[in-house]
């Protein structure tokens, strides 16, 4: 029997393929953060400073020196760096520096006798954000190449949390509840969703960072993260649930790690 291909179909499947190559140059645009003061550590020891532009998806910082210069530095001339006064993103929701997590904290530590600061929801230019430099094989689990790369410290060790944010566009589809209307019409047949725009947001991706250097990627938060510390997952898990922590909001999943890291340090009975 011979397939019949229609017009109509054909035209469908145009419009899909189209929709996946924009989507493609959309999740692959560049992501910059401007701050206005940085102080970065080069891997030879020397320190300078200046206002300061993250290239994420280059790992590459630009340095404003005061002699009117500009330093390009790749993550692998550098130890880590310190930025504060980020330049205000409509993409965020949520502005933190993770000192206390940085700190150690994490609710019912013997160590600390306060309440951590309340999360702002405002930019706060005196807000001090820590990034560090670790060896990636960038996700790519079949590869044994790792190259350096600039991540987010928000915890604190000897495992450390850390983060790599990333710009994400997510359409915008008559019915959802940034659209409106219903489906079909328009020469989309019913249960295709017609995108009307992109909204973007930040996301998250999160890491441990070992004592020996190794990056260890928390696709899953919960699951990978209680693998990871195997033998106290037990004690994690009930401790996330006493104190209604979420494992994929980076500040609880920073006392989560941090609390790890204190049962690793307490001696076994």
């Amino acid at each position: 029997m011979r397939t019949v291909f229609s017009t109509s179909a054909f035209a469908l499947v145009l419009n899909l393929l189209v929709a996946g190559a924009a989507w493609a140059q959309r999740t692959s645009s560049s992501f910059v953060q401007q701050f206005a003061g940085g102080t970065v550590l080069l891997a030879n020891g020397d320190t300078i400073e200046g206002p300061l532009a993250l290239h994420r998806n280059e790992d590459v910082i630009l340095v404003s020196l005061p002699n009117n210069t500009v330093s390009t530095l790749s993550a692998v001339a550098v130890q880590s760096f310190a930025v504060k006064g980020e330049r205000l993103d409509r993409n965020r929701n949520q502005y933190d520096d993770f000192y206390d997590a940085r700190m150690g904290y994490y609710y019912g530590s013997p160590i600390y006798g306060y309440t951590p600061r309340a999360r702002r929801t405002t930019p706060d230019t005196s807000l001090v954000r820590v990034f560090r430099v670790f060896r990636w094989n960038h996700d790519n689990d079949y590869s044994d190449f790792k190259s350096p790369a600039f991540f987010e410290q928000l915890s604190s060790g000897p495992t450390i949390l850390l983060r790599r944010e990333s710009l994400v566009q997510r359409p915008v589809n008559y019915g959802s509840p940034y659209g409106f209307g219903g489906y079909g019409g328009y020469g989309y047949p019913y249960g295709v969703p017609r995108t009307m725009g992109y909204y973007t947001e930040i996301k998250d991706n999160f890491y441990l960072g070992t004592p020996n250097g190794a990056i260890i990627s928390l696709r899953n938060p919960k699951k990978d993260l209680l693998a990871a510390f195997r033998q106290q997952s037990k004690q994690i898990e009930k401790y996330a649930k006493e104190n209604q922590l979420d494992y994929t909001n980076a500040r609880e999943l920073a006392f989560l790690v941090n609390y790890a890291n204190s049962l690793q340090s307490q001696p076994r009975q």
